[in-house]
């Protein structure tokens, strides 16, 4: 490939721009956890609890932004160039859409798709009684049923979370 933008000048941007460019074998996707403008306790802890899970492949914004994912994505791209994250998770509570998180994918620092969940029940890892597990842990997923093989929203939503 031959890239159209000017040499680094010094070794630091070139370090930066090496690591940029494509790769034979991809690195693992990054991940930023944004808290939106009204989260509440559990959302905030859902977010908390998957940052302790992901911890050194993701990024936590613990101040509330008011954004609206599905409206206007330009903040979210704007925060997955500047931590260079593939895979970003969005947090909010409102009155329609009690303990709301979307899941989306980024690709080129540009929103490729989103999924709408919501939380029902919730149990913290604080209240799970085993040792703790150490970083960088994959968890075990589970998708029970023929749902997840047969309908595409179901198929997106694995493929999202693997």
């Amino acid at each position: 490939l031959i890239y159209c933008y000017r040499k680094p000048k010094t070794k630091r941007a070139k370090r930066f721009l090496e690591k940029r460019e494509p790769k034979l074998n991809e690195n693992t996707k990054n991940a930023m956890l944004i808290k939106g403008g009204n989260a509440n306790l559990t959302v905030t802890e859902v977010l908390k609890d998957i940052y302790a899970v992901k911890k050194p492949f993701a990024v936590l914004y613990k101040r509330k932004n008011i954004t609206r994912p599905f409206e206007d994505q330009t903040s979210l791209e704007f925060f997955s160039k500047k931590s260079d994250c593939s895979l970003f998770l969005f947090g909010s509570h409102n009155k329609k859409r009690p303990n709301n998180l979307i899941i989306g994918r980024m690709f080129d620092y540009h929103v490729l798709d989103m999924i709408e969940l919501g939380v029902e029940k919730f149990v913290s890892l604080k209240d799970i009684k085993n040792s703790k597990c150490p970083e960088g842990t994959k968890p075990m997923l589970i998708f029970a049923g023929d749902m997840f093989d047969v309908n595409e929203e179901y198929r997106r939503l694995k493929s999202l979370l693997i």
